[in-house]
Parts: C-alpha cells; sequence; structure tokens
C-alpha cells in the first residue's frame, strides 16, 4: 500500500516538474525511490513463495515416487495404495499357509501335519506312526513295520541275504506266484 502511496505521488508530480526542466534531477531520485521499492516488494514476494512451496526439481521427485500411487482429476485427488496391500495380502496368505502347515513339538514326540487334513505323522523315542482321524494306521518300532492295510503293487519279497528269499509275485492272469530266491553267495 505503500508503495502505491509513493509511486503515485510521484506520478501525479510529473505535470508541475514539466513546467520546472531544473528539477529533472528530483524525479530521477524519485523514480529510482519507487523502483527500489517495487524490487524490495518482488524479492519479499519471491521470498515469500519460496517458503511456502517446493522448487520444481523437487515436486518433479516427489512426483515419480508417486506417479503409480497419486491419481487425480478435475473431481478429486486419490492416494491409491493397493500395490501395497496386495503386498501385504500376499505376505499375509503364504503366512497363513505355512501356520496351516506344522510341525508341533510335544515334549519328546514331533507331530507334522495341516489344519484340516485328516493325515498326520508323529515321531516319539520308540515309534514313528502315521494317523489318519487321529487313528493309528501304521508304525515303524521295536525292528517291526505294522501296518493296517496294506498293497503291495510289484512284488513282496520275504527272507534275507544269508537265507534267501521268496518273492510273491502276482500274474497277469491274476493268479500268485511265489518265486525262492537262494542266499547271496
Amino acid at each position: 500500500m505503500a508503495l502505491l502511496t509513493s509511486c503515485q505521488h510521484t506520478f501525479q508530480s510529473v505535470a508541475a516538474y514539466e513546467d520546472a526542466l531544473g528539477d529533472v534531477e528530483t524525479l530521477k531520485v524519485q523514480v529510482h525511490e519507487c523502483y527500489s521499492e517495487i524490487t524490495k516488494t518482488s524479492n519479499e514476494i519471491l521470498s515469500s513463495v519460496k517458503d511456502t512451496y517446493i522448487e520444481k526439481s523437487d515436486m518433479e521427485k516427489i512426483q515419480q515416487d508417486f506417479q503409480t500411487s497419486i491419481t487425480q482429476n478435475s473431481s478429486e485427488i486419490r492416494m491409491d495404495f493397493t500395490a501395497v496391500t496386495d503386498e501385504i495380502k500376499n505376505n499375509v496368505a503364504s503366512n497363513q499357509e505355512l501356520l496351516e502347515e506344522y510341525i508341533r513339538f510335544k515334549g519328546a514326540l514331533i507331530e507334522l501335519g495341516k489344519v484340516g487334513n485328516a493325515f498326520t505323522a508323529e515321531l516319539s523315542n520308540n515309534e514313528l506312526a502315521f494317523k489318519e482321524n487321529g487313528q493309528k494306521i501304521a508304525y515303524i518300532s521295536n525292528q517291526s513295520l505294522v501296518i493296517t492295510n496294506a498293497e503291495i503293487r510289484n512284488k513282496l519279497s520275504l527272507g534275507n541275504d544269508s537265507r534267501g528269499w521268496f518273492d510273491f509275485i502276482p500274474r497277469t492272469n491274476g493268479n500268485l506266484s511265489i518265486k525262492w530266491r537262494g542266499p547271496a553267495s
């Protein structure tokens, strides 16, 4: 406001100075003062802008960082965190799967299983047991394999290297053959 008043006063006085050519120096001084005042005010404006806003290079860097996350149109500015959310969801889902498959330590017993699956395996100090719905269906203990139901696909061999083997072999016609293999020499 002071700038406007000072400059208006100087320009209103120009008509009076036209008659007095000797006062040209005074006019030059007053014009120089108005120019200085304008320059000072423009520096204050620039300083105010710098304090309030960020520089273009900083804005470009921020824009690159958030280019895929910020959407702006005439009616809204939307910050979209979908990528981060999806990444978190995927991590939670994989961690949940890991938790559903478990190795449980119960004293000297190790249990392997998966939540919702009927089958588990338990390893203790004296046996390896396989369970279905909590019932033991097979186990190995004291040099014995005990199986509730067994299916042998190709052949069943009984014996050892020193005494020989009896091989039970199914035939293509449905019969069963028993073959003797002598001891290894």
